[in-house]
């Protein structure tokens, strides 16, 4: 596929510079940005009063339901059929991460198909779960077993691993602190309340917040949320509106909306159930490391990585690496960046794969969203990195 057109078939890099000749206007431009950083960096400090990675959730259960779909048309000007482009792209994604004292399970499902007429076509699926108990309910060592499996034109057939071993570490929902974060950076910018929540405010708004399934209704919850920000005595003299009341209990109803902190770091024997090159059957050596940080509401940290192979690692392996930050400008605006790094080692010499992905995503409604990106890659053997810019539709089911 031609990576390099967008609309007219290309992409355009223009130079451009700005030399102001007035030394005010330069002051000015100066003044600007930093009272820029200063919001920026205020509403981040802001956070710190009760940072969200010091909740801690007596259950975790999270889960992300995402489809995305996107096509692209290009009828070369010279006239040569073999040029065109006519292409789709379709993907499914779903996460599930459950943790509670004693035990925890996580399922990730990744499928990816591109459709290019008249005959090229791929498709990538990759489907992983796991299973940990931990030794101690107020501990964070844990024994684990999983399966992981492949399919891709490029394969034989189906590969299909299982494997166990121990790791360490735990993840937790911090959503509720998050909201209860987000409720009161609305009602103080709004200026209903004179000043921010205390801290124990905040951390008995996250604990009913938490607590929503053993209320009769979202009103009912609701209504005490009301009362604890009205008993804190920091609200003006009128009260909360209708406006502050119908915000609020937008925030508590928002189930797109999740931020979790935490890490582990597991290794383990796997066993290769199905080899989908078509090989013998191996032992494989396992290890993997998960790291998320949020640092505000608004911002989400991940850091994913996995590294197996046979026993001799150094003629023979694989590593993924996934890097990704997450930040919400404003409430119908995300801006998203990622970095991925695939390498397969075999006979002792490796190839790697470079993915970086810039997006901004557009949400008019919570459940559905436009994306626009642009997707630079590098593959073995690439004589430079490829170009993509991409305008997607978004849904979330869950």
């Amino acid at each position: 596929m031609d990576n390099t057109h967008l609309c007219d078939g290309r992409i355009r890099w223009v130079p451009s510079s700005c030399r102001p000749t007035v030394f005010r206007e330069v002051m000015r431009m100066r003044g600007i940005l930093l009272a820029v950083c200063v919001l920026l960096l205020g509403s981040t400090l802001a956070a710190f009063a009760v940072p969200l990675c010091s909740y801690q959730s007596p259950l975790t259960d999270l889960s992300d339901l995402e489809l995305s779909f996107s096509y692209e048309y290009h009828n070369d000007p010279n006239g040569v059929s073999s040029e065109d482009v006519s292409s789709g792209e379709f993907a499914a994604t779903y996460v599930r991460l459950y943790d509670r004292p004693e035990y925890g399970f996580d399922v990730d499902i990744d499928s990816d198909m591109v459709i290019v007429e008249p005959d090229e076509s791929s498709y990538i699926i990759r489907a992983d779960a796991n299973f940990k108990r931990y030794f101690a309910s107020q501990g964070d060592l844990f024994a684990f077993a999983g399966a992981s499996a492949r399919s891709s034109p490029l394969h034989d057939s189906l590969g299909l691993t299982a494997g166990a071993g121990v790791g360490y570490g735990r993840f937790t929902d911090v959503t509720p602190l998050a909201t209860a974060t987000r409720i009161d950076a609305y009602l103080v910018r709004r200026g209903s309340l004179i000043d921010h929540l205390h801290a124990v405010d905040l951390q008995i708004l996250a604990y009913e917040i938490s607590s929503a399934a053993e209320y009769d209704s979202t009103a009912d919850l609701l209504a005490v949320v009301q009362d604890i920000v009205e008993d804190s005595g920091l609200v003006r003299q009128d009260g909360l509106d209708a406006l502050d009341i119908s915000e609020m209990m937008d925030l508590i109803d928002d189930e797109e909306y999740s931020r979790y902190c935490g890490w582990d770091a597991k290794v383990g024997l796997g066993y290769e159930v199905l080899d989908p090159s078509g090989g013998d059957n191996d032992l494989l050596v396992t290890a993997a490391f998960n790291y998320a940080f949020s640092t505000a509401p608004n911002v989400q940290f991940l850091v994913q990585g996995i590294l197996s192979g046979p026993p001799a690692l150094a003629e023979q392996n694989t590593i993924d690496l996934s890097v990704s930050y997450d930040y919400m400008a404003y409430e119908f605006l995300t801006l998203r960046a990622a970095y991925g790094f695939s390498r397969e080692t075999w006979v002792g010499m490796p190839t790697d794969t470079h993915r970086v992905s810039l997006d901004v995503v557009i949400t008019p409604l919570r459940s559905a969203g436009v994306v626009v990106g642009l997707v630079l890659e590098h593959r073995p053997y690439y004589l430079e990195w490829s170009v993509d810019a991409t305008l997607a539709i978004e849904i979330e089911l869950l």
